[in-house]
């Protein structure tokens, strides 16, 4: 059965917050009709180093927290969480040349679904590789990964982010790890990604293994009318959304905000987004 889930990564924007500020998380939580939360460990909360990815936020001045606190606050608040959002800064130090890079990100990995773990989630999103490194040696990033991940019984869904390597594409990465992931493993199809690549009718194909699928975008208002738009390229997610579950597909489908202005952002996405999931137009 589907349910549909909220990211934390900017929900506590819906209630005038700054997207790290952990105590508007809860706060609005309680305001939005879903089925539960997709809890990310933000890499702005680390207190070692600033996050290695992008971000908008001084990590000088951001609020840290660590897994275990993050964990209580949810339980603490009644949030119920059914993904996880692995730290995205893992992907990236799993693909470094450095051995001491790559046991942080080990720990860390194992820190993150330590706590998923604990909070009795079964689904762990995973940005797997280092969007900007120009070569990505699948095979050796997964050896990397399950060599904590197999001490767990979570499944692992590795995202379909950027890829830099000119040899690789998304289409052609999940074939490779189709090939050497467990069976209970799967994705993340996040159509925004999708939108940059056009490649929509290609990952379509992995269905059974899209354990998740994220709505990533902004609330579009024309004339009136309401819209979720991705934040590149010129991908109808609402409508592709409406030809994934028309197919079949009962899994999670995660809202993730881009640049929300307030609460109305938020359930107004949620809204749009469940009457694609269940009103199917005739093919």
């Amino acid at each position: 059965m589907k349910k549909f889930l909220v990211s934390t990564a900017t929900l506590p924007m819906a209630v005038g917050k700054k997207f790290y500020d952990y105590e508007g998380i809860p706060e609005a939580y309680e305001e939005l009709d879903v089925d539960g939360a997709e809890l990310v460990f933000l890499p702005e909360w680390n207190s070692k180093h600033a996050p290695l990815t992008p971000t908008s936020a001084d990590w000088n001045i951001t609020p840290k927290i660590n897994v275990s606190e993050l964990v209580n606050l949810c339980i603490d608040n009644e949030i119920q969480a059914y993904s996880v959002h692995i730290n995205r800064d893992v992907g990236n130090m799993l693909s470094s040349w450095e051995r001491k890079v790559v046991l942080e990100g080990q720990n860390v990995l194992k820190s993150n679904l330590s706590g998923t773990s604990d909070l009795g989630v079964k689904i762990a999103v995973f940005h797997m590789w280092n969007t900007y490194d120009d070569h990505i040696d699948l095979k050796l990033l997964f050896k990397r990964m399950y060599e904590v991940s197999r001490d767990y019984k979570i499944n692992i869904a590795v995202e379909n982010i950027p890829l830099s390597d000119k040899n690789m594409n998304s289409t052609k990465a999940w074939k490779i790890l189709s090939d050497i992931m467990p069976g209970e493993y799967g994705f993340t199809l996040d159509l925004n990604w999708s939108s940059l690549y056009n490649n929509f009718e290609e990952l379509k194909k992995f269905f059974e293994r899209i354990l998740n699928v994220h709505v990533q975008g902004f609330l579009l208002i024309e004339n009136g009318d309401y819209s979720i738009s991705p934040r590149v390229g010129k991908l109808d997610m609402l409508k592709s959304l409406n030809e994934l579950c028309s197919s079949g597909y009962e899994n999670y489908i995660t809202l993730e905000m881009n640049k929300p202005k307030g609460l109305n952002d938020f359930r107004q996405a949620v809204k749009m987004i469940k009457v694609a999931s269940s009103q199917y137009h005739q093919k």
